[in-house]
């Protein structure tokens, strides 16, 4: 329903293009222009894309509410200063000002019209984000004021930006408290200089958000006597993102100097990987998006974008499109501490990917993303994407809603799109992050040594099945009179791939209690071979050992699961309701398949058992199959053989989508 109102809309006139500029007079911002029309093949996504933003600003208007300290001003959260308090509220205002400013706007989906859109919501939000911040006159809820702080340029720039965008219909003295906060925010980006860290922890991302004030100052305050400090550091911020210790002797040419006259230092790997949260993230790996994100104020305004936005920016990419599953998330070869269902997140990466840098497979990644988000946002009666307990993170929802809106220019405004589908196949070794990757017909596998030891065998199927845990492959084992799982640490590895095969022999030490020799091998009759052999490297009595894990998906919403697992083994079969809690023996048995799908086979009997989860954790449920659990007190000398087992995992009925044609 919601996409047909679009296209008629759409077909029936021009009136959503967006109004004619000021006149550029010495304190207005930069004018805006865009075409009257998106290119022919992103005329219909464009469509769908709009009509989800909708529908997302229609749940995140039900929050909105008068602040206790003035009613005329308005917010989504509790107040308070810090990210999750101020982010939701500035990436929302940065979403409403959007649909108020472009688009074929519909107050039947939204809930309000576009006037009182503007005049109930966005006004009384920005006037709440200017007043409370270190530039404004009140302190937020809990006593302290917003701003200077590690995030902050960030938020002021989706300020800085929605205002931007409603500037005519605002009273002068917000647009003036407006251009405060931005440019104090802008001014201490400015005045200080981009950090840089490989392991653990990398600045890409908070360098890329840092940059973004500084496009939100040009934008709004071209005449002031800063713009020229402003456009210069934005250059510097943006460079500084995704620079590898390879680029220190880099001559290439960008913004018309050598790339190793600009190192500042590195990032991102050589291999065009990182690492944050300590393991290696495909997620922050999408955070690219944050330098193409400002790609399309320079095309709104005519100006030309500084090549150093593109800076390695499709390498890095073509490393994710190794990662990516047919519903648009990610394997995750380290685990993954955020959310597993993320794909509406990564909808912009594709977007800006495809438009501002032309990869020719993203747009078939925009295309199966967005038919998951809209999947997704079927669930809901008030057009929420995310489900609740399906996220945590307070920001989730309006990052998706600005991210939406900065989709839909980007599609007005690409000049072509290239689309040549491809889903790659084949082996991916990445040296740096210590991680094997092949692509077989039917399943991902991976293995990784360096971060994070684990290794997985993933369906490529709509319902993924397997979890990111970060024990996969591995387990764990837990000494007698101990709460907590021994640590692993890696001893040796020796690693070799083929063009559709690969082979990890791991030394892998639980504590410096037991030695697991594992071997992990992608056959090329896309079969996962899993070998585990432990050995006591001291006298020691265990409690549990619990190794060979595979994490399995069992959740209640998602769209491509049913909240039931079905096990078979040779003992019988099983089903297992998502948030049981309950634990099954499974052994001894030498076959094991779940879901007709997912099938381990063994030679010899696996004493393996299925553990379900009782409740989600950081966003999912994830059931735990154990391929050799021994539990109770058991006491082992030096040397001795504890155990040993050799399994083929193999994927059936892998329900992959097709490659979607698109408009040629």
């Amino acid at each position: 329903m919601c996409r047909s109102i679009v296209l008629l809309a759409m077909a029936s006139s021009l009136w959503w293009s967006a109004p004619p500029g000021l006149a550029a007079g010495a304190s207005d911002p930069l004018p805006l222009e865009i075409p009257l029309a998106a290119p022919q093949i992103a005329k219909d996504v464009q469509n769908r894309i709009y009509c989800v933003a909708q529908r997302q600003a229609h749940s995140l208007l039900a929050g909105l509410h008068p602040w206790n300290n003035d009613p005329t001003m308005r917010l989504l959260t509790e107040s308070k200063s810090t990210e999750h308090w101020i982010r939701p509220n500035s990436g929302t205002l940065e979403g409403l000002a959007f649909l108020h400013r472009f688009g074929p706007y519909d107050e039947q989906i939204v809930g309000v019209s576009r006037s009182d859109l503007l005049t109930n919501a966005i006004i009384p939000m920005m006037r709440y984000l200017v007043t409370t911040h270190v530039t404004g006159t009140q302190q937020t809820g809990d006593g302290k004021m917003w701003g200077d702080a590690w995030q902050s340029a960030y938020w002021a720039h989706m300020l800085g930006r929605a205002a931007w965008f409603v500037w005519p219909n605002l009273p002068e003295n917000l647009r003036d408290g407006v251009r405060r906060v931005v440019a104090h925010e802008a001014d201490r980006i400015a005045g200080s200089q981009p950090p840089h860290q490989l392991r653990a922890d990398t600045k890409a991302e908070e360098n890329a958000w840092n940059s973004q004030v500084l496009s939100a100052a040009m934008l709004l305050m071209p005449q002031d006597p800063r713009a020229s400090q402003w456009s210069a550091s934005h250059q510097k911020w943006v460079m500084s993102s995704f620079l590898r210790p390879a680029d220190a002797q880099n001559d290439a040419i960008v913004d018309g100097r050598p790339v190793r006259a600009q190192f500042t230092g590195a990032n991102i790997f050589d291999d065009f990987t990182l690492e944050n949260h300590s393991i290696v993230h495909p997620d922050y790996m999408t955070t690219t998006s944050l330098l193409l994100g400002c790609a399309p104020d320079f095309a709104m305004t005519r100006r030309p974008l500084p090549e150093a936005v593109l800076f390695n920016v499709l390498p890095v990419y073509q490393n994710l499109k190794w990662m990516l599953l047919p519903d648009g998330n990610f394997v995750y070869p380290n685990g993954q501490d955020w959310e597993v269902f993320r794909a509406p997140a990564w909808l912009l990466t594709h977007v800006l990917t495809s438009v501002w840098a032309g990869d020719p497979q993203a747009w078939q990644w925009v295309l199966r993303t967005l038919d998951t988000t809209e999947k997704m946002q079927g669930r809901s009666v008030n057009g929420a994407v995310f489900f609740p307990g399906e996220y945590f993170f307070p920001s989730t929802q309006s990052d998706l809603l600005r991210a939406l809106g900065r989709c839909w220019l980007s599609l007005q405004l690409a000049p072509n799109i290239s689309h040549s589908p491809q889903d790659f196949e084949g082996v991916k070794r990445w040296n740096s992050a210590a991680i094997l990757l092949r692509r077989a017909p039917d399943a991902v596998h991976t293995v990784s040594w360096g971060a994070r030891i684990m290794a997985q065998c993933v369906p490529r199927r709509l319902d993924r099945l397997v979890s990111p845990h970060e024990r996969n492959g591995v387990g764990h084992i837990r000494l007698a009179g101990q709460s907590i799982p021994l640590p692993l640490s890696l001893a040796n590895a020796q690693v070799r791939e083929g063009t559709n095969s690969f082979a990890a022999t791991l030394l892998v030490d639980h504590g410096a209690a037991i030695r697991a020799t594992l071997e992990f091998r992608s056959e090329p009759d896309s079969s996962f071979r899993i070998s585990e052999h432990l050995t006591a490297l001291t006298n020691v009595t265990t409690a549990e050992i619990s190794t060979g894990l595979i994490g399995i998906l069992n959740n209640p919403h998602w769209i491509y699961e049913s909240g039931w697992r079905r096990i078979k083994s040779d003992t019988g079969r099983i089903e297992v309701p998502s948030g049981s809690g309950r634990k099954w023996n499974l052994g001894p048995t030498r076959s094991i398949t779940i879901d007709d799908s997912l099938r381990i086979e063994s030679g010899e009997p696996l004493n393996a058992a299925c553990l379900a989860a009782s409740e989600a954790v950081r966003g999912r449920v994830t059931d735990q199959l154990v391929l050799n659990l021994l539990d109770g007190d058991r006491s082992w000398n030096a040397g001795q053989a504890i155990s040993e087992y050799h399994v083929r995992i193999t994927v059936h009925d892998a329900q992959k989508p097709s490659i979607h044609p698109g408009n040629r």
